[in-house]
């Protein structure tokens, strides 16, 4: 019997184990990233990128895509004629009529893979009818690549114009495959973003492994020319080698706050050996910022030098991206340093979320800054204007179809239809009927 025992313990610890692994965490955040990409508003969004990549099929038209074409293609042209700056382009019954066409297609959007259609690339030059260019014919090779560009591009600048939201640039990071694409700055750049994004969604295993990949990429060609991360970041006064130095020290501060989130004892003293690297670099570039002072002041702290502590957090507090609490808790902070009380700091006011949260607002806020549209351009992007077009109608277009999907919003809205005019009542109401009918069926 005391064998038994034993051999149950030994099994029980092994299972325990496995769950701890790095392989069997990372698989874990893999599988609460497609919980966390399971929304109505990713999937309306979806829905409105497969009706625009849709419209440039021309042949080998999937048999599952056949009996939903004529309603997708209703949709893409509606958003094509859509002007944001002109909120009376789509009217009421525009909205009900593509919500009751998206709830038709609704169980197609979730179950489709929205690359199996053509590039946005493709689907812009059909929508305008382009005849200053040539049409795309995109092999299968060249055709993973834009597609990948295209993700990347719009999780990048729809984090940064706060529109869309978090959960969408999510979306677009998840559909981004770095490894696809031929080893170069969009590549490195791609997989800093998807690992501070992963991070963002508290994927922090996803995260270190994207940024892992990154760190080792750099390792391996410290003589990589990195003009976009220049401008992006504002580093035009650093020479090829520094700018290279400084990507590697963002992916060692975002892989350091990973593995401080993280829960084992070995993910923490990780953590420090990245903080410190990340210092090196920094150094080595002369930064010196919010992001320097506030990783400082965790090092200093965990090393009890309390004295350099409160010089690093007195730089802090000076910072325009802290906002008047926080910069109350960096006061409270020295109070207690002063009073040789670190443990309080570390444990309680200055610990790892609001270490982390101040290196995130400096990250937004440097993304926000970019003129991503005049960026693009100037890399000879094709169809920007649209392409931002888009994300303004894509925008719109979930505010509002959420706003006249359900009998409730459109009572609200009875004055504006009957405005309009009673026949668009009448009209309005069918719609809804048909819309209950489809709903009532699944």
């Amino acid at each position: 019997m005391k064998h038994l025992y034993l051999l149950l313990s030994i099994l029980l610890f092994i299972s325990c184990s496995d769950e701890k692994t790095d392989e069997a965490l990372l698989q874990k955040d893999k599988e609460e990233l497609i919980k966390q990409l399971d929304s109505d508003k990713v999937l309306v969004y979806k829905f409105g990128k497969i009706s625009i990549r849709s419209s440039a099929l021309q042949e080998d038209i999937p048999p599952e895509f056949e009996e939903f074409k004529t309603k997708f293609d209703n949709i893409s042209s509606k958003l094509a004629a859509y002007d944001t700056k002109n909120n009376e382009e789509l009217s009421i019954i525009d909205y009900i009529s593509m919500y009751r066409d998206y709830r038709t297609v609704k169980g197609f959007v979730e179950e489709t893979d929205e690359d199996i259609f053509p590039t946005l690339t493709e689907a812009l030059y059909k929508i305008r009818k382009d005849t200053t260019i040539k049409a795309p014919v995109l092999n299968h090779e060249d055709k993973i690549i834009t597609q990948n560009i295209e993700h990347a591009l719009l999780s990048v600048v729809v984090l940064a114009s706060r529109d869309l939201g978090k959960e969408i640039s999510l979306y677009e990071s998840s559909k981004t495959h770095p490894e696809l694409l031929p080893d170069g700055e969009i590549k490195a750049l791609m997989q800093f973003f998807r690992g501070f994004l992963f991070f963002e969604k508290k994927l922090y295993y996803l995260s270190e492994d994207e940024i892992s990949r990154n760190i080792e990429w750099l390792n391996n060609n410290p003589d990589v020319d990195l003009p976009l991360l220049k401008i992006i970041f504002q580093w035009g006064n650093l020479d090829s080698q520094k700018a290279h130095t400084g990507l590697h020290a963002l992916n060692h501060l975002f892989r350091g706050f990973d593995r401080l989130m993280m829960e084992r004892e070995i993910d923490e003293e990780r953590a420090l050996l990245d903080f410190e690297e990340f210092l090196k670099d920094a150094e080595k570039i002369g930064l010196d910022n919010e992001i320097t002072w506030s990783v400082e002041t965790y090092l200093y702290l965990k090393q009890e030098n309390n004295e350099k502590a409160i010089t690093s957090l007195q730089k802090l507090k000076t910072s325009t991206l802290l906002s008047a609490r926080e910069k109350e808790t960096i006061d409270q902070s020295i109070e207690y340093l002063n009073n040789r009380e670190p443990d309080k700091v570390l444990n309680g006011i200055y610990d790892k979320y609001f270490l982390s949260k101040i290196a995130t607002k400096y990250i937004i806020d440097i993304l926000s800054k970019v003129d991503w549209k005049q960026l693009m351009k100037s890399q000879d992007i094709p169809y920007t204007d649209e392409i931002f077009k888009i994300i303004d109608t894509f925008n719109n277009f979930i505010e509002n179809i959420d706003k006249y999907s359900s009998m409730e919003n459109l009572e609200n809205a009875t004055d504006e239809i009957k405005d309009q005019s009673s026949k668009l009542w009448d009209r309005a109401k069918g719609l809804l009927k048909e819309k209950d009918t489809i709903t009532t069926e699944e």
